[in-house]
């Protein structure tokens, strides 16, 4: 699901660019290449569209570790849904500084326009993600510098967003056999 979510955003994301461009700009937001050992590669003259964090939401988290529903068929149990948000950073690596500043505008704009991605609004999203949201991450220096560094890239201008939130659902639901019912119970007791 994490895939689809990606996707999702980069051909919305380039889709818009194009339109915003005057179809100057196709397919301008693109996934990095990663080389191993742990080198990112980015394309030139491209946004370069990286998840850089996920992270569990727990305030929606039950902490149980199975939900049990009674039914006609006998008690199910199944495991409680996982909640996901991740941060996307988007990164423009562009030899011109300042079409890279006009083109990370326009992906602000984008997630300006469009907060909330829902199936009613944008059928072309994967029928398994509900819905998802997005807001801007404010890092400061320091933590920018952190971020960078632990990418092992240079600075590059960037925008930094919070998607919330992914909810996974295993579709298997367990049966739980219950045994037959007790009817008499005998206690014994001895005295010493």
């Amino acid at each position: 699901m994490l895939d689809r979510a990606l996707v999702f955003f980069k051909e919305e994301l380039s889709n818009y660019i194009k339109i915003k461009t005057g179809g100057q700009r196709e397919d301008v937001v693109q996934f990095p290449e990663i080389q191993l050992p742990k080198e990112i590669v980015m394309q030139n003259n491209a946004i370069t569209s990286l998840m850089v964090n996920l992270e569990e939401e727990r305030t929606f988290r039950s902490g149980a570790t199975r939900i049990n529903h009674l039914s006609s068929q006998g008690n199910q149990a199944e495991i409680p849904h996982l909640d996901l948000n991740f941060h996307l950073m988007f990164v423009a690596n562009f030899k011109d500084y300042a079409e890279g500043l006009r083109i990370l505008s326009l992906v602000l704009k984008f997630f300006r326009s469009y907060r909330l991605f829902t199936q009613k609004k944008f059928p072309q999203i994967s029928p398994e993600i509900q819905q998802l949201s997005t807001e801007l991450v404010n890092l400061t220096f320091m933590e920018q510098s952190e971020l960078w560094r632990s990418l092992e890239m240079p600075c590059s201008p960037s925008a930094l967003y919070k998607v919330r939130m992914l909810i996974f659902q295993d579709a298997e639901i367990e049966q739980v056999e219950t045994g037959t019912a007790l009817r008499n119970i005998l206690t014994e007791t001895s005295l010493l």
